[in-house]
């Protein structure tokens, strides 16, 4: 696997170094501006990984992430955060990124990033104590809703997220009636929109 880390801080640059080692990974490429690791992306040979400091100045926040990661739908982004920022974790979730950690994360836990990267999930790292409020106090949304919910404002269909779960899609349906009734939502597309809307995915 072919990596790069677009970073101006030589301890990440070193992390990503560490961390690639663990793995049994090459060396990464560094960049000390996004506007290199851009160029670099443009030409062979083809890179598999972009370890991205979203602390860079030339970054241009998530817009950029997001039409890096809708042109080079094959590379797997990781998008490291500052201040363990759950919500924007989330948000960068949604621009098509892999994973998103706090950029105070470990080698270790880099590591284990790295070796997850191939299994196409999109993954938000942060420690114990960071975990986000999933807000079921405020809703009364199961976890069984919260997730479904979240599916649904990714744009699946009941079949869909019933295969996704392992569930009936009569289930789904069932849990869906539960999330419109609790939001108060008219129907599936005015629940997705309360829920992005409040922030509740």
């Amino acid at each position: 696997m072919k990596i790069m880390i677009a970073s101006d801080d030589p301890a990440l640059q070193r992390k990503a170094l560490t961390a690639a080692d663990i793995c049994g990974m090459p060396a990464p490429a560094g960049f000390d501006t996004m506007q290199k690791a851009l160029a670099a992306l443009e030409n062979p040979p083809e890179y598999n990984c972009v370890i991205i400091d979203f602390r860079l100045a030339d970054l241009g926040g998530l817009k950029t992430v997001e039409k890096l990661c809708r042109r080079k739908k094959k590379l797997a982004v990781v998008l490291l955060l500052p201040k363990q920022d759950v919500d924007l974790a989330r948000h960068a979730l949604r621009t098509g990124i892999c994973a998103g950690a706090p950029v105070e994360l470990s080698d270790k836990a880099l590591a284990s990033i790295l070796t997850l990267i191939d299994e196409d999930l999109g993954m938000m790292v942060y420690p114990k104590q960071a975990k986000p409020d999933l807000k079921q106090d405020t809703t009364g949304l199961s976890r069984r809703e919260l997730q479904i919910l979240t599916s649904l404002c990714e744009g699946q269909q009941n079949k869909e997220i019933a295969h996704m779960f392992g569930i009936q899609e009569v289930t789904v349906k069932m849990h869906m009636r539960a999330i419109i009734n609790k939001l108060g939502a008219k129907n599936r597309t005015h629940a997705a929109m309360i829920a992005l809307r409040n922030d509740l995915v």
